[in-house]
């Protein structure tokens, strides 16, 4: 049996974890996930949970209003230095739980008709625990299911608004928010009807995905819309460039045809005129709100104008670059006689010979460049030669 002071430390004791369990009880009632599952039409594999863990619910408010009455039982045995009650309320299997009536066919005749199951108050309290944990594993399970699905949504729903605004402002009915809109709701009502069914890991990356399409798809539209002049100027600016390099070009051609023979330069077709007929057309598109048409007009005209300018370079590069190699193989050649002449062999009539040769065929028009080539390698191999004669 507790001595008086034993039995006031075990009492206070009690009394302390009975305040704690009422703390504890009323900030699982409050939790964000008892309002979220208690609130909600719950559906699935958290419907299931949920349904087991409020059950629990019930005997953990039932269990601990039985811890309390026990309390103030023991207060009063206290009180009255009823030693041998209270040590037996504090240590013996005194608390009944679980009563259930037995079925007619499981008694006996003189046997009891309710089956009671009857623990100590530390038993009791260990099997609060229990359920508590159960129970509060619940609660944040569904809490952080919810509250992650909902951060994952939030944004996508914030840059849904945003985009279907782009949409309204360039007049366009694009059927894949509607979709996406759709699909959001979709997330949203199972994050609430069955949110650890939810892989949350796994966050809705496909919608993100298409929500990213409409935008860049939009913006691309109200780009052509917002920087249209500037646009406008840019191609007039490089159809400029075009027309000159063009010009250049096919002064080279007229050029190198004249003085090369056989140059295998293509004809340079005329490209400014047709882009120009295409950029006067531009301006009705905007007027008319036709940005999917002015978008796609603008990028090829861009692209073919830019196009047209690496040509026209390309051909001016090549037609120069046979002229440059004419006026290469002639300065050569000179430089290859002044050097025929530093060595003592300016009355060579071999060397002249050559010379005269690689000379005509190089001023002549048209210039047979793989003829001229091949003479002034002549020469210079044969002043070579002369060198290396003993």
């Amino acid at each position: 049996m507790f001595s008086h002071e034993e039995a006031d430390r075990a009492l206070q004791r009690l009394s302390s974890e009975s305040d704690r369990m009422a703390d504890a009880l009323v900030a699982m009632d409050a939790h964000a996930g008892h309002q979220l599952l208690r609130n909600a039409t719950l559906t699935g594999l958290t419907k299931q949970r949920w349904s087991e863990a409020s059950s629990l619910m019930t005997v953990l408010w039932e269990q601990f209003n039985v811890h309390r009455r026990m309390v103030e039982l023991a207060k009063d045995m206290l009180d009255r230095r009823d030693l041998g009650s209270l040590t037996t309320l504090l240590t013996d299997p005194v608390v009944e739980l679980n009563a259930q009536q037995l079925p007619i066919e499981q008694r006996s005749l003189t046997g009891p008709a309710m089956v009671v199951d009857s623990v100590t108050l530390t038993e009791l309290v260990e099997r609060m625990k229990t359920a508590y944990k159960a129970i509060t594993e619940v609660l944040a399970a569904a809490d952080t299911a919810w509250t992650t699905t909902i951060q994952q949504i939030d944004p996508l729903e914030t840059e849904l608004r945003s985009v279907s605004a782009l949409a309204a402002s360039l007049g366009i009915d694009d059927p894949a928010l509607g979709k996406i809109d759709a699909e959001l709701a979709q997330i949203r009502e199972l994050a609430l009807a069955d949110p650890m069914a939810i892989d949350t890991a796994k966050p809705p990356q496909r919608v993100a995905s298409e929500l990213a399409d409409v935008r860049a798809r939009l913006s691309r539209l109200s780009s052509a819309k917002d920087t249209f002049d500037d646009r406008m100027a840019r191609i007039e600016a490089l159809l400029g460039e075009v027309s000159a390099a063009y010009e250049e070009a096919q002064v080279a051609y007229a050029t190198v045809m004249q003085k090369i023979a056989s140059p295998g330069l293509p004809r340079l077709t005329e490209a400014v005129a047709p882009l120009r007929a295409r950029l006067v057309e531009l301006p009705e598109l905007w007027r008319a709100g036709q940005w999917r048409e002015l978008a796609t007009g603008l990028e090829e005209l861009e692209r073919d104008a830019t196009s047209a300018l690496a040509e026209a370079r390309t051909q001016l590069r090549l037609g120069t670059g046979l002229l440059d190699r004419r006026l290469e193989l002639r300065g050569r050649l000179e430089a290859y006689r002044a050097k025929a002449n530093r060595l003592g062999h300016a009355e060579d009539l071999d060397l002249a010979e050559l010379h005269r040769i690689a000379h005509g065929v190089l001023y002549t028009s048209p210039c047979d460049l793989p003829a001229a080539t091949r003479a002034v390698n002549r020469y210079q191999q044969a002043l070579q030669d002369k060198r290396s004669a003993p």
